[in-house]
């Protein structure tokens, strides 16, 4: 009980710092930047993130999950071996490195600064992240959820200094920007590693050795899902970028509007890392899996098409907001970006299902098609239409992945599909967005008529019983008993 009272309370502090300050650093510091720096050359820095992030499979390639399992499962016969692991880890980053570099030379990229610092922040992130996962193997579940924040931490203190005192400091630009991301990723990997050395951690180099081939065929599935699932999240804003006759500036319109799709998503990735673990536990033992499916599939289903309903009909109203412009072709993108929301939802559930159930190659074909399906629609829409060419690729590409993935992990483990919970999400869906295009006439004070949509939403999914706490006692209770 002790233990499990720890995870929760550690798994709390984990989530409140990450609801806290992750959003802070993307509205109050990389928004600000974006507003600074202007929608074009935050395009084209966004375009080549988004390319980075799609090669970072070659960074890890698996390892960092495989090694935080086993060192977590046996101890004593991983403890030696984090030293050979980091070394791969740094033979990882120079071929990742000759790949991106080579691969954005064929692309024609021409802003090689922008990209070097970009590759210089993933190389900084997986090495950081290797580290966090001892730490969590450890279970010094604490000690992990500061330093889960501590990079975006560093970077707001920095970054807002730039924001707050620019007569003192200076201007803030996309370099400093940059340079402030790869300092604060370094003092992170740095802060990291003094916690392992602490405590009595070292990384032994004598007894290196390369992976064998039974361990690369073990965590080469989860490198593949890795690189499909940033391939399909990542690579639009980089073709479009490529595509388009103004693509940096497209590219910054559509990075306005992900960025707050990327936030609201935060969501349901905490969700699918609780789920992980809990899922495979109850699968491994034989227990039902269908409640929490369903559960988690509401949750997020109701708050997904939320936060795409507020976003279409006040799409001019959050775009003054955030942007502080009226800017009709920027209005139109987050009007048909945030409903992929809904598809990312899905996935987050199904996803999670196939891959703690042992689905992951079938879940990796469906991610393929889906990225296939992406890119096929970006190289036909984008030229023409821009960044809204790319919020139709993914409206298509993530609802396919979703409703594909959903319906073959409820074949292939027997979940029932529930579709009367769908009728209900689809009618409270109708009701939150009359209340919002009538009420409009009647609500001046956009803040009230959030609060007022909030309250519908609690009453008629308590109504409807479309989301049941009792149902969630239960699962914390069986979680705990386990």
């Amino acid at each position: 009980m002790k233990e499990s009272s720890r995870f929760y309370s550690s798994l709390g502090l984990l989530i409140l710092l990450n609801v806290i300050i992750k959003p802070f650093w993307i509205f109050g510091i990389d928004r600000q930047v974006q507003n600074i720096v202007g929608t074009e050359t935050y395009g084209t820095y966004f375009s080549l993130l988004g390319f980075s992030i799609v090669f970072s499979f070659l960074l890890d390639w698996g390892f960092t999950s495989f090694f935080n399992r086993e060192l977590a499962a046996n101890k004593t016969a991983y403890i030696n071996k984090a030293g050979s692991f980091f070394l791969v880890k740094l033979l990882f980053s120079v071929f990742y490195v000759l790949v991106v570099f080579v691969a954005a030379w064929f692309a024609g990229v021409d802003h090689w600064d922008i990209a070097g610092y970009v590759v210089l922040i993933q190389v900084l992130t997986s090495l950081f992240l290797f580290v966090r996962s001892i730490i969590t193997a450890e279970q010094w579940f604490i000690t992990d959820a500061w330093l889960s924040v501590m990079d975006k931490l560093l970077m707001i203190l920095v970054c807002g200094s730039f924001l707050v005192f620019p007569s003192v400091i200076g201007t803030i630009s996309i370099q400093v920007f940059l340079v402030t991301q790869v300092a604060c990723t370094a003092m992170a990997l740095i802060i990291s590693s003094l916690v392992l050395y602490k405590n009595g951690y070292s990384f032994s180099f004598h007894k290196f050795s390369l992976p064998d081939a039974g361990l690369i065929k073990s965590v080469l599935p989860f490198g593949m899902i890795v690189l499909l699932m940033s391939a399909h999240y990542r690579l639009d804003g980089f073709l479009l970028e490529r595509l388009h006759q103004n693509g940096a500036y497209e590219a910054g319109i559509y990075a306005g509007a992900y960025r707050l799709l990327d936030a609201a998503n935060m969501i349901g990735f905490l969700l699918a890392s609780f789920l992980l673990p809990f899922i495979a536990r109850q699968y491994s033992r034989g227990k039902s899996i269908t409640t929490v499916v369903i559960n988690s599939r509401n949750l997020l289903l109701l708050f997904s098409l939320g936060i795409s309903i507020v976003v279409f009909i006040l799409a001019p109203w959050v775009q003054e907001k955030l942007y502080h412009n009226q800017n009709e072709t920027a209005i139109t993108v987050l009007q048909y970006c945030l409903p992929a929301l809904v598809g990312y939802s899905l996935v987050q559930v199904y996803g999670t299902v196939l891959t703690a159930t042992g689905h992951i190659m079938p879940f990796c074909f469906i991610v393929f098609v889906s990225v296939i399906i992406n890119v096929l629609l970006n190289l036909f829409l984008a030229p023409s239409l821009g960044a809204l060419g790319s919020c139709y690729a993914a409206l298509i590409s993530h609802f396919f992945c979703g409703i594909t993935t959903l319906i073959y992990a409820s074949i292939k483990e027997s979940i029932r599909i529930d579709f009367f919970s769908f009728f209900l999400n689809v009618v409270i869906a109708g009701i939150m967005a009359v209340f919002l295009y009538f009420g409009q006439q009647y609500i001046r004070n956009n803040w009230l008529l959030l609060a007022g949509l909030a309250l519908i939403i609690f009453i008629s999914s308590a109504a409807s019983k479309l989301i049941v706490v009792d149902n969630w006692k239960i699962i914390f209770k069986q979680t705990d008993q386990s």
